[in-house]
């Protein structure tokens, strides 16, 4: 289903906040530099202009002290306690590296989304999440930023129904000249891990600009925030586009951003938060939950769309046809299928960067 919209109209543009975020005044942007606080309080002054609620510790901030970090946390309030969390990373890595796509346009793209929201009237809250210390050294430590709010809660982990991390969704899917199918895809991983997600995300299927795909988490290896709240038991969604040649180097510039596909991608996400936050259901979180079908279906999907472009696409279907054939009377498939699975989704992603 392809809904046409009109592009969002945003009192902040997204192009402003990641030119801001990428410029010299927040560089390197690296927690507890100055290019780290001017980065913090730019983005304090974006959420104090979208008129959101503070939801941190003091104010929007909660400060992880060990290294002299900061979160940013807004709330949108609905009619009930329970929210739904959205969140991306501001920091970026080393210090060449201007992070436009990792992921100064995830935070664009939450702040625009959450200016969306803001004029509706919600069932739940939403929280907006702006982490600090997502990057290597604090990588799946205690001072990661996600990993410190889960620690360190400032609202109750338990009321948190939904949690959607954005990381790496600026750019186009591949190099130019591949086809729309592949170009304005997006991978949403983790729908299969709670009750009813996958059937909302279905619904909303794409807006004209951008194609999400569903896969299964285990696709890759945990990169990035919502791994905390996963392991903490909470639902949760990861949207990305799988990390391009400039991923954590000084290439990673604002003009190679898709900022039409970033327009499309914020008009599925506040559809998707949107959903989200009115659905009657209370979702479970599912730890061995599968969808393999879907995953095989998606990759399916692009080697199709690759195989005029690409050698190597043809090369992989006969993998894919025997994984589809492999798939029981529930469509599952054994763990040694599913690491087959994870190792043609490596390839992919290499030959796309």
């Amino acid at each position: 289903m392809t809904i046409d919209r009109e592009p969002m109209r945003l009192e902040v543009s997204v192009e402003s906040v990641v030119d801001f975020l990428c410029s010299d005044s927040c560089l390197p942007r690296i927690p507890g530099t100055p290019g780290g606080v001017a980065a913090r309080d730019f983005l304090v002054d974006r959420l104090e202009a979208l008129g959101l609620g503070p939801a941190g510790e003091t104010g929007f901030d909660q400060p992880i002290p060990p290294i002299d970090g900061t979160n940013l946390l807004a709330r949108i309030p609905g009619k009930s306690d329970r929210s739904v969390l959205l969140a991306a990373h501001y920091d970026a890595y080393g210090t060449e590296n201007p992070g436009a796509d990792d992921n100064a346009a995830a935070v664009a793209i939450v702040l625009s989304v959450a200016e969306q929201l803001a004029m509706q009237e919600l069932d739940r809250s939403v929280l907006i999440a702006l982490f600090d210390a997502e990057e290597p050294p604090y990588f799946l430590s205690p001072a990661m930023g996600s990993q410190w709010f889960v620690d360190h809660p400032t609202v109750p982990i338990e009321s948190i129904d939904t949690m959607i991390c954005l990381d790496l969704v600026g750019h186009g899917l591949g190099p130019e000249g591949l086809p729309d199918a592949v170009r304005e895809s997006v991978f949403v991983l983790g729908a299969e891990k709670s009750t009813g997600t996958a059937e909302i995300i279905e619904r909303l299927a794409s807006v004209d600009g951008i194609r999400p795909r569903q896969v299964d988490n285990y696709i890759i290896p945990s990169m990035s925030d919502y791994d905390a709240f996963m392991n903490a038991g909470v639902p949760f969604l990861f949207y990305t586009m799988g990390r391009s040649e400039h991923y954590h180097a000084a290439t990673d510039t604002p003009d190679r951003l898709d900022y039409d596909k970033m327009s499309a991608f914020g008009a599925h996400l506040t559809d998707v938060v949107t959903a989200l936050s009115n659905r009657t259901d209370t979702p479970e979180f599912i730890p061995d939950g599968f969808d393999d079908a879907a995953t095989v279906d998606t990759i399916r999907e692009l080697l199709d769309a690759l195989v005029p472009y690409a050698p190597a696409a043809e090369m992989a279907q006969p993998i894919v046809d025997s994984l589809e054939q492999r798939l029981d009377a529930d469509g599952a498939l054994t763990n040694a299928e599913r690491q087959m699975i994870a190792m043609l989704v490596m390839q992919l992603e290499s030959n796309l960067a």
